[in-house]
């Protein structure tokens, strides 16, 4: 009998420990995982439901989860180990919180995804007035409610969310709410052509939200990954990303047509450059929007085509990591333009035309005609468009002369070279610019010459139990602009097998998107 009872608490412990890694994280459309079994079922579907509308506002991911004990692990290092194992919060954006309980041990945490805007400040009232007072009156739903609802009021704030739809937030739009019909019905086809002709707006719900998804394409996570990703541009008052999804069985209207009239509909609204990325399932078809000021030449046409075709072919397999594939091309356009035709293509094509004139016998001679043709191309006379005389290549000292002050800085600290070809004439100067094949500089946002540079400082190393960060200093060597950020780097993947696996199970099933954290937010004790 004694041996029998033994074995059943030894059966009891083993069953009720796991390490961080070995608890799962709450399946597909759960938040809120209670191994205590001590919350109402009233608490656990009032918190998901909570979550789940933090998730689609794209104001982060809450997690809560409700233990007996950490069986002597530090509280903090076991709530962060389960933090980076489900993944709280959006991969890149790492904006999750993850609420954590242990009944036994009397202790608390909260903990912060390294990107979260929410202040530990904030998160020491929610600890203090939710979390301990309820707990120390044996109150575990409502601590769980209370922290819930006061956690989804500092994160909506910290990422400029309103908790509830305003009045306001459609000035000059559409309809913030709208039905769609089911997916597959003529009906989809007769719903979209209000949208095409112009007789109805879109439901666009700018800044929000950055989806406009006519077909229910998208459920609320995916939507959300979208929101994220397009709101870093919009943060940085450097421009706005929208996403149109549809499902359309008919010719009318078609893609390129709702495309336009979405852009007629809101790029009046802000001086931002604004970009759309669309994508019609039926296909599937893309087309991607950029600024007028983005795409100039032919070259720069080609490549948002390919662009085009790049998500149109990936958007069957996963159309979600598609479309923010197709979104980091478009926030790199608009940042620092599309990258310039290289020197050594149109010199390939020229050759590839007139290769019997070429074909010297080695492919070093190939090298040595690319660098002269490049020289020659440089060097070869200009004329003047007005009066047809040859212009006259200026030396460095005359050059300066017609640079303004951003151009002689590109020049000074060697990331762009230019020339200046003067018409005596008409007192013309033509300057050509020439980017430097390798250098450090990028182009500034702020006066969009070529001087912007970057450091990378390590904040923290990345453990097997949590991720790690690193702050990037920007700076302008022509302007004043400067820009600090924190970039998290993921933690360290862990030897065993068995618990990789786990981690990989976990983060697939579950609606958390990736997030991690290095263990930033309060404690509490009752």
């Amino acid at each position: 009998m004694r041996f029998a009872l033994a074995v059943g608490l030894l059966l009891s412990a083993t069953v009720s420990w796991a390490s961080p890694w070995d608890i799962p994280a709450p399946p597909r459309g759960q938040w809120v995982l209670d191994r205590t079994s001590k919350l109402s079922g009233s608490t656990v579907s009032e918190v998901n439901r909570l979550a789940a509308a933090l998730d689609s506002a794209g104001a982060g991911q809450l997690g809560v989860l409700v233990t007996d004990s950490t069986q002597g692990v530090n509280p903090r290092d076991f709530a962060t180990g389960v933090f980076n194992n489900w993944g709280v919060g959006h991969a890149g954006a790492n904006d999750g919180v993850l609420l954590f309980i242990a009944v036994n041990d009397r202790k608390a945490e909260i903990v912060l995804g390294d990107g979260s805007r929410v202040q530990r400040s904030q998160t020491d009232a929610v600890m203090r007035d939710a979390v301990v007072s309820n707990m120390k009156r044996s109150d575990l739903d409502g601590a769980v409610r209370s922290a819930a609802h006061a956690l989804d009021g500092v994160m909506r704030s910290a990422a400029g969310r309103a908790a509830a739809p305003s009045s306001q937030d459609n000035t000059g739009l559409g309809p913030d709410a709208y039905v769609t019909p089911s997916r597959g019905t003529t009906q989809v086809d007769a719903a979209l052509s209000p949208y095409g002709d112009g007789s109805k707006s879109f439901p666009e719900r700018s800044p929000r939200s950055w989806v406009v998804d006519l077909s229910d394409a998208l459920n609320a996570s995916q939507r959300a990954q979208l929101d994220v990703a397009a709101s870093d541009l919009y943060s940085g008052d450097q421009g706005r990303i929208f996403f149109l999804v549809m499902n359309s069985n008919a010719l009318y209207p078609s893609l390129p047509e709702l495309t336009a009239r979405l852009v007629r509909q809101v790029r009046t609204l802000s001086k931002l450059p604004m970009a759309v990325i669309a994508l019609d399932l039926n296909g599937p078809v893309a087309k991607i929007h950029l600024p007028e000021a983005v795409v100039t030449n032919e070259w720069e046409r080609q490549q948002v085509a390919l662009a085009e075709q790049e998500l149109a072919s990936t958007a069957s397999v996963d159309r979600v990591s598609a479309m923010l594939a197709a979104q980091r091309f478009v926030q790199r356009s608009i940042l620092t333009g599309i990258p310039p035709r290289p020197a050594s293509a149109v010199l390939e094509e020229g050759f590839q035309r007139n290769k019997g004139r070429f074909q010297l016998g080695g492919g070093g001679f190939l090298v040595a005609g690319l660098f002269l043709a490049r020289r020659w191309n440089r060097k070869r006379t200009r004329h003047c468009e007005d009066c047809k005389h040859p212009r006259q290549l200026l030396g460095d000292a005359a050059e300066d002369q017609h640079l303004d002050s951003s151009q002689l800085k590109e020049e000074s600290i060697g990331s762009v070279d230019y020339d200046v070809w003067w018409c005596g004439r008409c007192e013309d100067a033509l300057v050509l610019r020439y980017g430097a094949i390798f250098t450090s500089y990028s182009k500034c946002p702020q006066c969009s010459a070529k001087t912007k540079s970057s450091s990378t400082t390590t904040l923290s190393y990345a453990t097997e139990y949590s991720g790690g960060s690193q702050r990037i200093d920007e700076r302008c060597a022509n302007c004043s602009f400067t820009n600090s950020f924190v970039r998290a780097t993921a933690r360290l993947s862990k030897s065993s097998s068995s618990s990789s696996s786990s981690s990989s199970r976990s983060s697939s099933s579950s609606s958390f998107g990736g997030g991690s954290s290095s263990g930033r937010g309060s404690s509490g004790s009752w």
